[in-house]
């Protein structure tokens, strides 16, 4: 074949691949982006908290974490009566009610995830309170499991 249709052959597929090249960039720019439109926000579940409709926000004081919304919205309409049963020792006692339902709620997220101990449920504990000893945090732990969030047996 002769080189100069060889040179006219590649400077076509050149312009025709530059040109559809072009095309896709201003398609994509004109649609804008897929996750502009996506929104992962929970919606904020009104559970019964000391006798009066409470959202996770008003509960504890802030905009809660997606994971903490999650568990509210999941387990909350339980946590009222589960907290108050008293149930979950002296240091329970000691931190009041929010701090109990907030290492209740994380007692269920980590149980209900596959793979994730209680050696999990201590290392987040330990963000909000870092002088409880496994001794304080154990009754959470076991005590969520079987009342607040039971997991299945097998």
């Amino acid at each position: 074949m002769d080189r100069g249709i060889v040179k006219a052959i590649l400077a076509t597929a050149a312009s025709i691949l530059l040109v559809v090249a072009l095309a896709v960039a201003i398609l994509l720019f004109l649609s804008g982006s897929p996750r502009e439109g996506t929104s992962h926000e929970l919606a904020d579940t009104v559970h019964t908290i000391g006798g009066k409709p409470t959202t996770c926000g008003e509960l504890f004081g802030e905009t809660c974490s997606f994971a903490l919304q999650s568990d509210y919205n999941q387990w909350g309409q339980d946590l009222d009566s589960f907290v108050n049963a008293g149930t979950l020792g002296p240091f329970a006692r000691s931190i009041g009610f929010v701090a109990e339902a907030k290492l209740s709620l994380q007692a269920c997220e980590v149980s209900a995830a596959a793979g994730r101990t209680i050696l999990d449920f201590y290392t987040l504990a330990e963000i909000d309170h870092p002088t409880a000893t496994t001794t304080d945090l154990f009754p959470f732990w076991n005590e969520s499991r079987q009342f607040l969030c039971p997991v299945n047996s097998f």
